[in-house]
């Protein structure tokens, strides 16, 4: 019998946090989600006593779904693609992207040829991962 499972959370390391972080909090936080969690580096060198070694952004009062990590290697290739259910949160995605810096791979489209009912768009984080905000009809 086959089991059943969801996702519980992904994780995106990147070796530029302060570059990285700008995009994440602006295209999650246009769809609700926050950081809620973060770890400080826990060497804590004298240089930096207070970095942050990872953020966990999530809906209030929910676990996070979204690590963001600060790490030497670089998640590579990842494709984030996030279901809203509005033609609006995927604007606002788009706007709210592009005012923090991130590279659109796509503009908001509709993809009728390829799949139908189909609306979103895609940006790419500094190491070139994908994060796409997509609604279907």
């Amino acid at each position: 019998m086959p089991v059943r499972t969801t996702l519980d959370h992904v994780t995106i390391v990147t070796d530029d946090f302060e570059a990285s972080r700008p995009i994440y909090d602006a295209v999650l936080g246009s769809l609700g989600l926050s950081p809620t969690v973060d770890y400080e580096d826990p060497e804590g060198e004298e240089d930096d006593p207070d970095t942050v070694a990872a953020l966990g952004y999530a809906y209030p009062g929910e676990r996070p779904m979204l690590w963001l990590a600060a790490g030497l290697k670089a998640t590579l290739g990842a494709h984030l693609a996030l279901g809203v259910t509005d033609p609006d949160l995927v604007r606002a995605a788009h706007r709210d992207g592009v005012a923090a810096g991130a590279v659109v791979v796509q503009a908001p489209r509709d993809w009728e040829s390829v799949q139908l009912g189909y609306y979103g768009v895609q940006f790419a984080d500094p190491a070139g991962n994908v994060i796409e905000v997509v609604v279907r009809a």
